[in-house]
């Protein structure tokens, strides 16, 4: 692109941009940019047909005039953009413009097509009006056909003012035509682009929407969700849950900045995070310093039971492995158990997707009673996954609500 264009479209950009500041409205800043944009295209072809309105004078002295007067006092607009009076801009661009066409056609007569400009006019109103100033389209449109109406029948009965050679009618007729033909292919480019842009912008949103939604909710529930369901919640026969407990995090956190805080909070379970989703499992919430997670939620099988296993371990390998700054000492405990679940979506703001049920329960009382750094789980949970990992059994040991069950330590892979 060479000097001369870059001038010209950093002028544009600079123009159209006169009155956005950051304290205008988003929603106001598309109608100011087209209104702008409008104000300077109508301008500059008026005053690029002054050499040859100047070169027919006296008899084009009246178009003269109007072709100086306008473009001049049509700048009003920018400046009530800047100073908010967004409704009143419109309003001065489209009265003034109706008056501008009709008077030129007036003076030109019929032969000059001139009155033809009143109709680009109304579908200028349609792109500078915003949807709830509505009825200024209406009215404005209204007095741009009543104008073309008394200008046709002003033509029939007088056919033009000026007394203008039949040269200059030639000439203003295929400028007429050029004239419209600019501004309609601008006014189509422009709402091609910013229709365009809007659709970018409205999918770029949806896929964000969507991606936090799949954060926060499995895909099958998400799709329940988009499509109005009320009531969201399935009855699952066989789920593996885990509990997650950072041991030691209390006494981190008083000794500890709050901000250093969150940072390795973040840091780990940004991390778990990660762990779960390389295992097609689903985290379902964390509260405080502990991490819920749960297999076989989304789809039928029993992959999730080795999957919930070996999360468990590569978690347990990272705690030892990888310790964080001012973190070195934190442990974990870790619980894990099997069974039925009810999973769904409740409250209708803020919703959260939770799961229930005595398998939870049992979970999360695995994890109260395990061991630093240890993968604790029920016999049920061993007797699924006894071919997949080696444990190590625990004597029975009373838990409370749920009297003495015969637990296990899952060590490795088997």
């Amino acid at each position: 692109m060479n000097k001369g264009l870059k001038l010209i479209f950093a002028f544009w950009n600079f123009y159209q941009g006169l009155g956005v500041h950051p304290g205008v409205p988003a929603k106001e800043v598309r109608y100011i940019k087209a209104i702008n944009g409008l104000v300077l295209i109508v301008s500059g072809l008026l005053w690029l047909q002054l050499p040859i309105i100047i070169d027919l004078l006296p008899e084009t002295q009246y178009i003269l005039a109007a072709f100086i007067i306008w473009p001049l006092f049509i700048q009003i607009v920018p400046l009530f953009n800047h100073y908010g009076r967004y409704t009143a801009a419109r309003q001065i661009y489209s009265f003034s413009t109706v008056i501008l066409i009709s008077f030129n056609a007036l003076q030109l007569g019929a032969d000059s097509t001139n009155s033809l400009f009143l109709t680009v006019a109304i579908v200028g109103f349609f792109i500078i009006f915003p949807p709830h100033e509505k009825k200024w389209i209406y009215l404005n449109a209204a007095f741009a056909v009543l104008a073309i109406i008394a200008i046709e029948l002003f033509y029939v009965s007088y056919g033009r003012l000026g007394n203008l050679p039949d040269e200059f009618i030639n000439i203003a007729r295929w400028s007429s035509i050029s004239s419209m033909v600019s501004i309609v292919v601008g006014i189509t480019a422009y709402h091609y682009r910013v229709v365009n842009n809007a659709e970018e912008q409205l999918e770029q949103e949806f896929e964000r929407s969507e991606k936090l939604l799949l954060n926060i909710l499995p895909k099958s529930v998400a799709e329940k969700l988009k499509k109005e369901e009320k009531n969201i919640s399935m009855q699952i026969d066989q789920a593996s849950v885990m509990f997650i407990d950072l041991i030691g995090f209390t006494e981190l956190s008083e000794r500890h900045h709050h901000s250093r805080v969150v940072s390795i909070l973040n840091e780990i379970f940004s991390h778990f995070d990660t762990i779960v989703e390389k295992y097609n499992l689903e985290k379902i919430k964390m509260i405080g310093d502990a991490y819920m997670l749960a297999g076989g939620l989304a789809e039928p099988g029993t992959a999730h039971l080795r999957n919930i296993g070996y999360c468990a371990l590569e978690i347990i390998e990272y705690i030892e492995t990888r310790p964080i700054k001012d973190a070195e000492t934190l442990g974990v405990r870790i619980g894990i158990h099997c069974g039925p679940v009810v999973a769904g979506v409740i409250c209708e703001k803020k919703f959260a997707y939770d799961i229930w049920g005595d398998t939870v329960n049992i979970a999360s009382r695995l994890e109260s009673y395990g061991l630093p750094n240890q993968i604790h789980v029920s016999k049920q949970y061993y007797e699924e996954t006894l071919h997949a990992f080696n444990y190590k059994a625990r004597k029975p040991i009373e838990i409370k609500g749920k009297g003495t069950l015969s637990t296990y330590l899952l060590m490795s892979m088997g």
